[in-house]
C-alpha cells in the first residue's frame, strides 16, 4: 500500500489547525478518532489530563478551548518529528501517519504530537493527539550563559558563592529529595531561574536534564549512579544540603503564600520560608520492612535492600531474600556471585519477568540513539497509559511466546510466573511485582537461586527462619526485598494528617490514565510531588513549573506569571 504520510498529515494539520483557531468544538472534534485519546498538558486547563471518546472531550473543550486561544499549528521539522507512516507498534497489524507539530497559545508556544488511522470511510483521523505547554512566553528557558561575569571582572567562585548564598537563604522553591528526580527537577528550576535548594536526608545525593555520554552502560550499576548524580551537581550549578532533613511541621501562610520550615541541616535547624516544596523523593518513601515474631532471637543478621552494600560480606553465609522483584534477583545474582554458601528467594505471590534483551530492543525502539532526547521525551507523552495498557493486553500472548524461553526454567523450578497483569499495570499499580532478567532466571533453573514460594517468614529460630505452612531454613542473613512506603506515608508524620490528606493519592493512574498527585495541583496549595523514571521526570520537570500557575483570567496571567517565577518577591 502507498501512503503519503506528509500529504495526510498536511491536510489534517491543516483542518485541525482551522478549527482549534476558529474555537469549533464540533470540527475540532471531527478531526479525531471516535474512540481516540487527546491528552492535554497544561493547554486548555492548569493541570494534565486525558480525555477518551467525543462526549467527553466535547465537555473538556467547552470550558478550554477559547481560553486557549490555540494559533500558527503547523507540523514539525526536526528529526523524528516529521510526517512517518508505520506499525503502530510492533506487534500489531495496525498501521498510523505520525507527526509532531508546534503552535502557539494565550500565554506561550506549545508541541504536540499525533497520530492517524485510517477509518472504514478511508478517513484518516487522529487515534492520539496530545498538545503539551512548551515555553511561557517571555520566560523561555534558558540555553546558556555567556561565562563573562561583571565585565569579565568577576571570578567564577564569587559569582556561584554569591548564588549559593542567595538561594541558602531564600530558596523560591525547596525541593526534598537528591535523588534524580529531585535533581532533574533542580535542574530544570534553574534553567527557569527558578531558585531552587535541595534537601538530602543521606550523606550523598542520590537521566537527568543532561543527559548520559553515549558510552554510558544500558543498565546502570547503582554506584556508577550514585556517581554520575554526584557529579551532575556540581556540573549544574545546583544547590544540595546533604544530611538535611525537614522537621514536623512545615507551617502554610495562606496570607503571605510562603511555608516556614525548618531543616535540619546536619544537626544544625535552619528556617526557610519558601514559596512551594517540592516532594521528590520519588513515588517510593521509607523501606517497608515486614513485622516477623522473634525477630530478636535470630542471632544472624536483618537488612533490608536499602542497606545492602554488596555481596562481599556474605560470603559462605546462607542467605534468604524475602521478595521476589527486581531488586531481589538483582541481590541473588550478586550474592551468588560472591560466594554465598546458599541463596533462597522468597515468592510470596506472581512475578511478571522478561528478558533484559526485549527491554532492551523496547528501550531502543523509544529512545534511538540517532534521534535527540528531548524529541522522544515528547513522542513518548503522546502514548496515553490507557491506550497502552489496553495494547499491552491485547498482545499478551505473543509477548509470553517471546519469553517463553526465559519462562519454561523458572516455571520448573518452581516459580510462580504474572502472567494476567502486565508490565505498566504492575508498574502503575504496585511499583513492583516485575523483574528484567539479566540472569537470575538462569540462576533459579540451575539451582544456584533456590525459590521459596507462596509462603512467608512468620517467626524466627535462633539459626532458621519459620514459615507460614511449617517449614523451615537455616539462614545467616535475611534481606527483606520489601520495596518502599508510598511517600504520602513517609511524608504523614512530616506535613501532619491535614495537609497530607488534602494532597490524595500519589502515584498510580486516575481514571483518565494520569498520574494520581504528581507535577499537577496536588489539592494543597505550595506543595507539589515529583516522581517517576527518567522518561516521566525529564518532561515533566519542566511542566512542573506551569502547573504552579492558578486559572486566572488572562488578563492577570502576567502578573501572575511575574510572581510566580520569583521575579517579584510577592505571594504565589
Amino acid at each position: 500500500m502507498s501512503v503519503d504520510s506528509f500529504s495526510i498529515s498536511s491536510t489534517w494539520i491543516h483542518k485541525f489547525g482551522e478549527a482549534l483557531q476558529s474555537r469549533d468544538i464540533d470540527a475540532t472534534i471531527s478531526c479525531i478518532h471516535p474512540r481516540g485519546y487527546f491528552r492535554d498538558i497544561l493547554v486548555f486547563s492548569w493541570n494534565n489530563r486525558c480525555l477518551h471518546g467525543h462526549k467527553k472531550l466535547a465537555t473538556y473543550l467547552t470550558n478550554g478551548l477559547a481560553k486557549a486561544s490555540v494559533t500558527d499549528v503547523k507540523l514539525e521539522s526536526r528529526p523524528g518529528l516529521t510526517p512517518e507512516y508505520g506499525p503502530l507498534t510492533d506487534k500489531l497489524p495496525l498501521r498510523a501517519v505520525s507527526a509532531g507539530f508546534i503552535f502557539s497559545c494565550a500565554i506561550g508556544i506549545g508541541r504536540g504530537y499525533f497520530t492517524l488511522v485510517s477509518t472504514d470511510l478511508g478517513e484518516w483521523k487522529a487515534l492520539v493527539v496530545m498538545m503539551a505547554l512548551a515555553d511561557i512566553r517571555g520566560h523561555e528557558e534558558i540555553q546558556h550563559e555567556e561565562g563573562v561575569y561583571g565585565g569579565h571582572t568577576l571570578a567564577w567562585s564569587d559569582v556561584f558563592s554569591e548564588r549559593r548564598r542567595a538561594i541558602e537563604t531564600n530558596p523560591h522553591v525547596l525541593i526534598i529529595g537528591g535523588g534524580q528526580t529531585g535533581l532533574n527537577v533542580a535542574a530544570r528550576f534553574k534553567q527557569m531561574n527558578i531558585t531552587a535548594l535541595v534537601v538530602e536526608k543521606n550523606e550523598r545525593i542520590g537521566v537527568l536534564y543532561q543527559p548520559y555520554p553515549t558510552s554510558w552502560p544500558v543498565f546502570t550499576p547503582r554506584d556508577k549512579m550514585a556517581d554520575w548524580l554526584e557529579q551532575y551537581v556540581r556540573s549544574q550549578d545546583l544547590i544540595v544540603w546533604t544530611n538535611s532533613r525537614p522537621l514536623p511541621h512545615p507551617i502554610y501562610d495562606s496570607s503571605t503564600k510562603r511555608w516556614t520550615v525548618v531543616i535540619d541541616r546536619a544537626g544544625k535547624c535552619v528556617t526557610l520560608n519558601p514559596v512551594h516544596i517540592v516532594v521528590a523523593a520519588g513515588n517510593l518513601g521509607a523501606p517497608r520492612i515486614p513485622v516477623i515474631r522473634d525477630t530478636e532471637v535470630f542471632t544472624g543478621t536483618t537488612l533490608h535492600c536499602s542497606e545492602y552494600q554488596g555481596g562481599k560480606p556474605f560470603a559462605g553465609k546462607r542467605v534468604i531474600v524475602v521478595g521476589a522483584g527486581n531488586t531481589a534477583a538483582d541481590l541473588c545474582q550478586d550474592l551468588v556471585f560472591h560466594g554465598a554458601q546458599s541463596v533462597t528467594m522468597v515468592q510470596r505471590s506472581a512475578t511478571w519477568i522478561a528478558a533484559a534483551t526485549s527491554a532492551r530492543m523496547m528501550f531502543d525502539r523509544m529512545y534511538p540513539e540517532e534521534l535527540e532526547i528531548d524529541v522522544c521525551d515528547l513522542m513518548a507523552m503522546a502514548r496515553p497509559l490507557k491506550l497502552m495498557m489496553k495494547i499491552e493486553k491485547e498482545t499478551a500472548e505473543q509477548t509470553l511466546e517471546e519469553e517463553k524461553a526465559t519462562h519454561q526454567g523458572l516455571r520448573e523450578a518452581g516459580f510462580n510466573l504474572a502472567t494476567k497483569k502486565s508490565f505498566l499495570t504492575l508498574w502503575y499499580e504496585r511499583s513492583g511485582g516485575f523483574w528484567l532478567d539479566v540472569g537470575c532466571a538462569e540462576l533459579i533453573r540451575s539451582g544456584k537461586v533456590k525459590v521459596k514460594q507462596g509462603a512467608e517468614i512468620a517467626r524466627f529460630k535462633n539459626r532458621s527462619a519459620v514459615f507460614t505452612d511449617g517449614s523451615s531454613l537455616d539462614a545467616d542473613t535475611v534481606v527483606y526485598a520489601t520495596s518502599y512506603e508510598n511517600i504520602t506515608d513517609t511524608m504523614r508524620p512530616v506535613f501532619g494528617d491535614e495537609a497530607i490528606d488534602r494532597v490524595g493519592p500519589v502515584w498510580g493512574l486516575d481514571e483518565e490514565g494520569e498520574l494520581r498527585g504528581c507535577y499537577r495541583p496536588t489539592g494543597h496549595p505550595g506543595l507539589w510531588f515529583a516522581a517517576g523514571e527518567f522518561a516521566v521526570s525529564r518532561p515533566f520537570s519542566k511542566q512542573l513549573v506551569s502547573a504552579k500557575f492558578e486559572n486566572f483570567p488572562p488578563r492577570f496571567l502576567e502578573m501572575i506569571y511575574h510572581l510566580v517565577l520569583g521575579i517579584e518577591d510577592k505571594g504565589d
